[in-house]
């Protein structure tokens, strides 16, 4: 038996995708944000149109993250002094004079495990020294925390809601040289 050939003749294309970029998030977008924070709400804050558009309105940065063209993701960021009214912020905004706080990443089902969310921080660590998020941890969520902690993001501390519900663990990444 004849080994085979197993080199590709180079007219074949190679179906590689492309990087990861972010954009505004424009009105044609409001939707797919809706339903992505719909189907993540376990994991965040509830979000209608109406808080959308406050939430647009006082972000720093609210980005549609898009691979070859299609909407795979968005993100949510505001600097420190934003008039951004959630609890979370204002827990940093008592403790850390400069900071960038990520309210919110998601990524639509089909498109989670595939290295997106990797890719977007990697973007957004490139906008300041100091990264703020923080990440449930009643109810568990053992592979946000696990990602974080991967990323070099430590405990600043905790923070529980009104009710107790919930528990939040407070992060922070100090980024060198930015």
């Amino acid at each position: 038996m004849a080994p085979q050939d197993l080199t590709r003749p180079t007219d074949v294309p190679v179906d590689v995708p492309g990087p990861v970029t972010l954009r505004p998030i424009a009105d044609a977008d409001r939707a797919f944000v809706l339903e992505l924070n719909r189907e993540s709400v376990h994991f965040l804050a509830p979000m209608d149109d109406v808080h959308l558009t406050r939430l647009l309105g006082w972000a720093t940065f609210a980005e549609i993250a898009e691979q070859d063209g299609e909407r795979v993701g968005f993100v949510l960021l505001f600097a420190s002094g934003s008039a951004y009214d959630g609890l979370n912020y204002a827990w940093f905004s008592e403790r850390y004079d400069d900071f960038l706080y990520l309210d919110r990443i998601v990524i639509a089902a089909a498109h989670r495990r595939a290295g997106h969310a990797s890719a977007i921080y990697d973007l957004v660590e490139q906008r300041h020294a100091r990264i703020a998020l923080e990440v449930n941890i009643v109810p568990p969520n053992d592979a946000s925390l696990a990602f974080h902690r991967g990323r070099g993001y430590g405990r600043a501390g905790e923070r529980a809601s009104d009710d107790g519900t919930h528990v939040v663990e407070m992060m922070i990444r100090e980024l060198p040289g930015l």
